[in-house]
């Protein structure tokens, strides 16, 4: 079972030199994860096709860790610089009017009209031009909801007990007299509240 881990300190830990963290007393298991974190961050960011599962390969080659310890290092990575197997949907938007552009361009230097046209189609679909835009939503015209306080509760469909009020207002006067009901011992202030 792994250690549970504080993610801010580690985000804050992560770009500072080993020297510094040892200077503010960082444990040295934790020094050495964050090393680990280091690396497989750069080959991530280098390599981002690469599984997870290959990750887990790397750190265990590489740092001589157990697998349990290394799928721990993958999951504080992809917590601390987020999942770089999920794309959005702008990216995956973009890519693929990169990739249409570049067959346009080839298709063009061919003289394959149909080719271009097809592509066009693409880019119409890709980007959803021939639909309108979304209207934005006018949310300043969303009125809230009053609400009024009411000690009926016969608003929410419950039939009301008989003499309810008169019930209330004996319940009231009984228990708020003064001390009747209430003891206590009065102390004496300490000397740190005296000061």
């Amino acid at each position: 079972m792994s250690v549970p881990v504080n993610i801010d300190d580690y985000s804050s830990y992560l770009p500072l030199d080993s020297s510094e963290l040892r200077s503010q007393m960082v444990p040295e298991d934790t020094i050495q994860r964050i090393e680990r974190l280091r690396e497989l961050s750069a080959y991530w960011r280098s390599y981002p096709s690469t599984s997870p599962k290959e990750l887990v390969s790397r750190c265990i080659q590489l740092f001589k860790v157990g697998k349990s310890q290394a799928y721990d290092d993958i999951h504080i990575l992809k917590i601390l610089i987020g999942n770089l197997e999920a794309t959005t949907k702008e990216f995956a938007r973009w890519r693929v009017n990169q990739m249409i552009e570049e067959d346009r361009t080839a298709a063009r230097r061919d003289g394959d009209w149909r080719a271009v046209a097809s592509m066009q189609k693409n880019y119409i679909l890709n980007n959803q031009t021939d639909k309108p835009d979304t209207p934005d939503m006018a949310f300043e015209k969303i009125v809230p909801l009053q609400l009024e306080p009411t000690d009926d509760p016969s608003v929410l469909g419950i039939k009301a007990p008989k003499n309810l009020r008169a019930r209330r207002d004996m319940l009231i006067k009984q228990f708020s007299k003064d001390d009747e009901y209430a003891e206590y011992t009065e102390l004496e202030p300490t000397e740190d509240e005296q000061r």
